[in-house]
């Protein structure tokens, strides 16, 4: 079995959030890139909101506190031609691990 790597997409998505009594709700995803980004399946089309409406926040690897907007990074392990065998994790920018990783990486490049 080949070594996965996990590739962190941060391109603008972000997702929509509501509080309901007691339950978080995802009322909205935004993609930045709708046909051009390489989050886009020509058939299932953006695949972190594909993701995301199947699955809600179980594709989520992080924590942050709750927002009406979160921006987030992703990224996705499999075949990407095969949608129904791959997974995707998002994590919010603003968790707290997360940011100062992703800072890290961003000033080596």
């Amino acid at each position: 079995m080949a070594e996965q790597v996990m590739t962190w997409n941060d391109d603008g998505h972000s997702i929509q959030l509501r509080l309901s009594k007691s339950e978080l709700e995802i009322t909205g995803i935004t993609c930045p890139n709708r046909d051009t980004g390489n989050c886009n399946d020509p058939v299932h089309g953006c695949v972190v909101t594909y993701f995301i409406r199947r699955f809600g926040l179980e594709c989520n690897a992080g924590t942050c506190p709750p927002a009406e907007s979160i921006d987030i990074c992703w990224t996705l392990i499999g075949d990407s031609r095969v949608i129904e065998e791959c997974q995707l994790w998002f994590m919010p920018k603003s968790d707290e691990v997360f940011s100062a990783w992703l800072e890290t990486k961003q000033s080596k490049n």
